[in-house]
């Protein structure tokens, strides 16, 4: 069989397939994830989906690769050069206590580079740009040779105001290639031309880092495909939801850390505006973890400040906030004897206890099968058994009082307070009222808990895609090709001419990248923005803008707006300058329409007991892809289909809509 376009997505648990057959039609697959050789999941769904790679020419990918190296810290060995008197930027770090500001015995993370592996050059770039110390050319050598005999696998250059002149850190590329060619080099002048010299430093280390593991990564899924016959174009998400060619994200693997999340979202974004739907929160609860996202206008929010493992992550990236809650996630009692889920997860291998693959701790996923919700026959359209007694008993191994339905019922309420909470962080911490807007679940798991996530939220309305499961794998056929750049300069009052230049140059920067990396050359479309501030605060909020710039009065009521909006206060009479510069070009890719289950037949339903608010009783289980469009019940009942569950609770009506959705209200 062969594919018009396919996009695979690497999860914790299951990678899934999705591709454009030449009929039009939309195929999919899910298999097994291998966390220790991912390459070989994402060539088992093409061989389950029976796509010849000959056939295929273009294949989108996402994968956690680059994130899971971080977080376990299983990157390449990699030196840092910097400017002299400046080595112990990544020890000292922030006075921030993230995370819990009253930790008496906080400890810093501990920097992906330790101090043995921090080199200085003499050299030094003022703020503005001009030479202060010119580059000494011996220390600069001699610190790429020691970081080569102290066995670095790959170096990072941070060199003091590099951002507003990058002639030094070019000259330390070039001495490179002389020196140590083999070590691979990433300057920070390339990866982040924005101020903050600490953040840029973490920035350009961690990209460093995870670069010979994706070169390496992606070099030997190539090889393998085109050893199967494979010509076509490989390409891969970034975090900020848009796509670019392998070897770019190779070298400038930081833009792939939020890979599958950011195609998670885009999938839904997709699917929530063909509803009409423009005010969303996206809910990706998968295997290992949950990801929450929220759209305006139809979009979602772009951010450029974020975090991994409690180190600063500047780069683009769709806003995003993950919490350990996945239908692997574990089950456990703290040392105060109380009971909590999560951040571990059981993984692919061995799973939950109810996979019957070894599994012997309790998870989310087995106390939705212990609570009746999950039926063992009818797991991945019945292509996986499920063991309901190992379930059991790994719940009641918990040794919580009650009997394994009470406290699987106790699992799930946690595990939901918990996504819950970062829903709360998308919206409410930031003056949004969740009230108003649709929750769209996927993944999974995301239908199996989402009602009642928008119930404790005040929320009426929930649209379960088609294919749940897959969203992530279809957001990688629908994503744009992503070109951005960025660059500081801070100015108070500027004038549109000063905003205008800095946008020129800018685009000039991202067309040498379009045509550096062989793509098309027309159909861009380029959006700006910029990060503004009141003159005093260390803080920006980015405010888009409309080019070519004729009004700054414009601009700076448009920031006076958004700070209200998150802040609940704008000080108009206080000057406000323009901090960095943003531009994103896209190339929308032909527009698809989301995928809608093959209805067939009549529909069909089974009675089957499940828990339900604390009490079991006989419900109705509907197969879902013989529901057709205007179908009409109500909870409680459950929805079943390959890829995910739905759970409609008492007091919500299910419709299927137009395009194959379950919309569900209250």
């Amino acid at each position: 069989m062969a594919g018009e376009r396919a996009g695979v997505e690497i999860g914790g648990t299951f990678t899934d397939l999705v591709w454009l057959r030449p009929d039009g039609s939309v195929g999919f697959a899910k298999v097994a994830s291998t966390p220790a050789a991912p390459e070989q999941a994402a060539l088992a769904a093409l061989e389950r989906a029976g796509i010849d790679p000959a056939a295929l020419p273009e294949l989108v990918h996402g994968s956690t690769v680059a994130t899971n190296a971080v977080l376990t810290r299983s990157g390449a060995k990699t030196a840092l050069i910097t400017t002299q008197g400046f080595r112990d930027v990544l020890e000292l770090q922030r006075h921030d206590r993230w995370g819990n500001i009253y930790e008496v015995f906080y400890r810093k993370p501990a920097p992906l580079v330790p101090r043995n592996l921090a080199f200085e050059v003499g050299e030094r770039i003022g703020v503005d740009g001009r030479v202060v110390v010119p580059l000494d050319t011996q220390s600069a050598r001699e610190a790429l040779l020691a970081a080569e005999a102290a066995g670095a696998e790959s170096v990072a250059v941070s060199l003091l105001h590099a951002y507003r002149n990058p002639e030094h850190e070019q000259a330390m590329a070039e001495i490179a290639a002389e020196v140590v060619p083999h070590l691979p080099l990433t300057l920070a002048s390339d990866v982040l031309p924005e101020f903050r010299e600490y953040e840029r430093a973490s920035t350009v280390v961690m990209s460093a880092y995870v670069r010979p593991v994706m070169e390496r990564y992606l070099g030997g899924l190539l090889r393998e495909l085109r050893a199967r016959g494979f010509q076509g174009g490989l390409s891969v998400m970034q975090s900020s939801g848009g796509v670019l060619p392998a070897e770019a994200a190779a070298r400038l693997a930081i833009r792939t850390l939020l890979s599958g999340p950011a195609a998670g979202v885009i999938g839904a974004s997709a699917i929530a505006r063909a509803a009409g739907l423009r005010d969303v929160i996206t809910i990706d609860m998968g295997g290992t973890s949950t990801d929450v996202a929220l759209l305006r206008d139809g979009r979602p929010v772009i951010t450029s400040e974020s975090k991994i493992d409690r180190l600063p992550l500047r780069v683009p990236m769709i806003d995003i906030t993950t919490v350990g809650a996945g239908g692997g996630s574990l089950a456990w009692i703290d040392s105060g004897g109380l009971l909590d889920v999560g951040p571990a997860s059981a993984g692919a291998q061995p799973g939950p206890a109810c996979y019957g693959r070894g599994g012997a701790l309790p998870t989310v996923t087995d106390a939705n099968v212990v609570l009746g919700l999950l039926r063992p026959e009818h797991f991945l359209g019945g292509e996986m058994q499920l063991y309901p007694q190992a379930a059991q008993t790994a719940v009641e191994g918990l040794g919580l009082p009650g009997d394994a339905v009470a406290v699987a019922a106790q699992i799930v309420r946690v595990v939901d307070a918990n996504m819950t909470q970062a829903i709360r962080l998308v919206s409410t911490e930031r003056g949004i009222d969740p009230a108003g807007y649709t929750l769209v679940p996927y993944g999974g798991a995301g239908p199996l808990h989402a009602c009642r996530l928008a119930e404790a939220l005040g929320m009426t309305r929930v649209l379960v895609p088609p294919f749940p499961g897959l969203v992530s794998a279809w957001g990688l056929l629908v994503a744009d090709l992503v070109v951005d750049a960025a660059q500081t300069d801070v100015l108070t009052a500027p004038t549109p001419q000063q905003i205008e230049e800095r946008f020129v140059l800018l685009e000039a920067r991202v067309r040498a990248r379009i045509a550096e990396q062989r793509l098309p050359a027309d159909g861009w479309v380029f959006e700006a923005s910029i990060d503004m501030r009141y003159r005093g605060q260390a803080y920006e909020l980015a405010a888009p803008v409309d080019r070519p710039v004729h009004d700054v009065a414009q601009l700076t009521a448009r920031f006076h707006a958004l700070h209200a909006e998150r802040y609940g206060n704008a000080r108009p009479a206080d000057a406000v300058q323009t901090v960095t510069y943003r531009l994103r070009a896209a190339l929308p890719v032909a527009p698809l329409q989301p995928p809608a289950p093959p209805h067939s037949g009549t529909p069909r339903a089974e009675r089957a007991l499940a828990v339900v608010d604390g009490e079991r009783r006989e419900i109705t289980f509907w197969e879902r892809a013989p529901l057709p469009v205007g179908f009409r019940t109500t909870g409680p009942c459950v929805v079943e289909e390959p890829t995910a569950t739905t759970f409609v609770p008492p007091g919500w009506r299910l419709v299927v809509d137009g395009n194959g959705c379950l919309d569900l209200r209250r």
